[in-house]
Parts: structure tokens; sequence; C-alpha cells
């Protein structure tokens, strides 16, 4: 399937897929299970593979039926790539992260949650000083030590970040690959 581009929308709406101790960053493929009753109706009213859901996490991950006030109102609108009707009814699907969104109102409740969002855009300084420069370096150094040094993560991730040149990407790309990085803490990124 070719890539997409997304088109930033200042409101637009969109279903909401809630996750459990997941976070989705822009640009990033994650793998999904889906079971709960009103994801699946979500993942089945999908005519076909391809179509932007927003993915947002739960505030608690113990919650079974997550309400507008159980979600975080920060989340990320991702593209579904590939779904898998699994033989218990789930599904296993994969998304790749588009934008960061902000859930501005919930329009839908039955038979899954759909909100009305707007597209968030990076900030990024207006220009790329010195000082701009030398931190991102700093981040690319400490990432590399990090993998250099964790036996469970692969060696590829450093030739990644060495080569991304938009900072925004290179930190989500980091927050993404650190599984010491606890869910609060990448939602707060």
């Amino acid at each position: 399937m070719a890539k997409q581009e997304p088109a930033l929308q200042t409101r637009a709406e969109l279903a909401l897929l809630p996750v459990r101790d997941i976070v989705l960053f822009p640009q990033a493929v994650l793998p999904l299970t889906v079971g709960r009753e009103k994801s699946r109706q979500l993942i089945e009213s999908l005519a076909d593979e391809g179509k932007l859901i927003a993915i947002v996490t739960q505030r608690d991950p113990h919650v079974d039926q997550p309400g507008p006030n159980d979600l975080h109102t920060i989340g990320t609108a991702a593209f579904v790539h590939r779904v898998v009707r699994m033989p218990n009814r789930n599904y296993f699907i994969f998304v790749e992260g588009a934008y960061r969104i902000r859930i501005v109102e919930i329009v839908q409740h039955e038979p899954f949650l759909r909100a009305r969002i707007e597209a968030l855009e990076d900030i990024l300084p207006e220009r790329r000083d010195t000082e701009f420069e030398a931190l991102e370096r700093n981040v690319q150094q400490l990432f590399q030590e990090v993998v250099a040094q964790a036996e469970h993560l692969s060696d590829e991730l450093q030739s990644v970040a060495a080569n991304l040149s938009d900072p925004a990407r290179l930190a989500d790309f980091v927050a993404s690959s650190l599984p010491s990085l606890n869910t609060a803490t990448k939602q707060e990124l």
C-alpha cells in the first residue's frame, strides 16, 4: 500500500480506539490486538484498510469500558494498514501514526466513541541556532549510548536515529524506542 500523507485538518471527526498502556507516536508502526466489543465494532465499521482513526491512551488501564473521561485528550491520528480477524473474534491490526491530535469534543458514544479532533503541529524554533543543534546532537549521542549498552535493543535503532534530520521526528523516535519510559512519561511527551 502506498504511503498516504496525512491531511492536517483543524477540525475533523475520527473514531477513537482506546488503548491500554500504549502510546502511539507519529510515524511509528504498531501492532495492536483489538478485543473489546466497542473496539471490534469500530474496526468492523472500516470499509477497508487505510482508514484514519484516533488512537488514544486510557488514563487507567484497568477500566474495561472506557468513556470520554477515562481517556487522555492528546492522542495520535493513525492509518489502519492491516486488519486480521482472529478465530476468537478479536482483531489484530497494524496502525501507523500520522500526526498528534487533541480531542475537542466527543460527538458519538455508541456503537463506539467518535470525536471532533484538532491536529497538533510540532512546535519547533523559528531558526535552528547552535544551542538547538547541540541539543539535537546530544540526544542522538545519548540514544546511541543507550542502544549500545542495552542488549535487548537492536543496533539498527542507532543508524535510524542518526539519519533523522527532523528534530520532532527524532524526539518521537527516541521516545517510542525506549522501553524504560513508562506510559505516563510517553503520554507527556
